[in-house]
């Protein structure tokens, strides 16, 4: 699974349907008692589907961690980090690939 998007870059250009991929869902919480927990994921950026499996990244720090609110009865799967991704302005027009 990944997002196709325009990617915004450094310089303030964009790469037009870059290859958006999840690479890491962890569920975090800080070391104090009070602290909630939340879902740290992690994304990858490509020019496109034969980037990312070359393993050639771009260099877009817009779209590299992401943090969410969590709830025990949330899910933290890669499929549930893509719907969350989705529900930011930034990935509003990404589609499924």
């Amino acid at each position: 699974m990944a997002l196709q998007m325009n990617i915004p870059l450094p310089g303030g250009i964009e790469h037009a349907n870059g290859y958006v991929r999840v690479t890491d869902v962890r569920v975090c919480k800080k070391d104090d008692e009070d602290a909630e927990w939340f879902l740290m994921v992690d994304v990858a950026a490509y020019k496109d589907a034969d980037s990312r499996a070359d393993k050639v990244r771009l260099s877009a720090p817009a779209v590299d961690k992401f943090k969410f609110d969590y709830a025990v009865s949330d899910g933290a799967s890669p499929a549930d980090a893509y719907a969350k991704l989705k529900t930011l302005d930034l990935f509003a027009d990404a589609t499924d690939v």
